[in-house]
This record gives C-alpha cells, structure tokens and sequence, in this order.
C-alpha cells in the first residue's frame, strides 16, 4: 500500500487539529505557539467552509441528471440549480462590481424566497408534531399521565384563553419549567457531554474510525 493512503496519516491529521483547539483552553502557552494555533484555527475554519463548495459540487451531480433524463420533478432541480448558482454568484464579495451580501438581488432572493420557504418548513413541522404529541398524550401508562398532564398545563400556560379560564396555569406552568424541565434538561447535557468526551478520546486514540472511509480499517 502507498503511504499516502495509509489510515495513520489521516487519524494523525485529526489528533494533531483536535488537540490545537483543546490545548490552549487548558494550557496559557507562548506567544509564538499560540499565534501558530490561531493560525492553524483560522485555516481549519478555510477548510471548513471548502465544504460548502463539495456540498454544493454534490447538489450538481445529484440534480443534473434528473434534468438531463427528464425525471418526475425535475423541473424544481432545475429551479434549485439556477437560484443556487444566482445566489452564488450576487454573494461574491465584490463591491468594485456591486455585488455582495448587500446587493439587491441577494437581499430579494433571502427576503422573498429563503424566508418564506424556511417559514412553511417549520409550518408544516408544526403539523407532525401535533400529530405526535397526539400520540403521545395517549395516557396508556402512568408516565403517559404525567406527560399528558404537563402538556395541557403547558398549553393552558402559553395561550391567553388557558391563563383567563384557569388563572393558576401560568404559575404552575413556569414552575414545571424551572424545576422538572430544568432537571431533565441537565440530565439530557450531562449525558450528551460524557458521550461527546468518549466519542472525543476514541477519536484520538484512534479507535473512532467512522468518519473514515465508511469505517473500514
């Protein structure tokens, strides 16, 4: 095998990146060193946005062939490729030209696409999740009960009809927030920070290979 497709060389590139972004919030290191990992910061965030362009390269290779092949729908790939080439290209930082994040046709395509398109998103989300919170309010156990319980106090809580016909909702309602959400809502961080610190220690130990090539070896 070449040594350029060696699995080291990438799990070292990892190890070597984490631990300059980790080093520096525990250790007060020279001033060289840490212009070196200000540096070294700055170019993985290069990196990162070089992403965008595979992500964009990705859209490309999975839209044009339904235009090419006249799919079912293909009509709104080709919608979806001509405005994210426009934006692209309206968004480029060159004021010499007019263009920018300020340019006129930028601020109509975020105003009068983007924003109405993100507010339908979450319309149609409000849909499912009334569905399932319809489900889940069904009280077959004593846990359902409770959840059951807690969601009307939330909703009597929230809505100016609940707090008028039930003058008590609002209290018990900010009482639920700040004591048994706040609880779980602990547990829940706790949890997630311990398994983020093991995901990060297999990470650099080496173990932690999904993120490469699909988790071979």
């Amino acid at each position: 095998m070449a040594w350029y497709k060696r699995i080291e060389i990438p799990i070292a590139i990892t190890i070597i990146c984490a631990l300059i972004q980790i080093i520096p919030y525990f250790i007060v290191m020279g001033p060289a060193v840490e212009e070196f990992m200000d540096n070294a910061v700055n170019w993985e965030m290069l990196v990162a946005a070089g992403a965008l362009f595979v992500g964009a390269i990705s859209l490309v290779l999975v839209h044009a062939p339904r235009i090419v092949k006249r799919q079912t729908h293909w009509q709104y790939s080709l919608e979806l490729l001509v405005l994210m080439a426009l934006t692209i290209i309206v968004g480029l930082p060159i004021r010499e030209i007019g263009l920018g994040m300020d340019n006129a046709i930028f601020t109509f395509i975020v105003d009068n696409i983007l924003t109405p398109l993100d507010s339908s998103l979450y319309a149609m989300l409000a849909f499912f999740i009334t569905s399932a919170a319809y489900r889940a309010f069904k009280a077959r156990s004593l846990e359902a009960a409770l959840l059951l319980v807690a969601g009307s106090i939330l909703v009597f809580r929230n809505a100016p009809l609940g707090t008028f016909l039930i003058p008590g909702a609002a209290d018990l309602g900010d009482w639920l927030f700040r004591i048994p959400n706040m609880a779980v809502q602990r547990a829940v961080i706790i949890g997630g920070a311990l398994g983020a610190i093991v995901l990060g220690v297999r990470t650099l130990s080496g173990y932690e290979r999904g993120y490469l090539r699909g988790g071979g070896v």
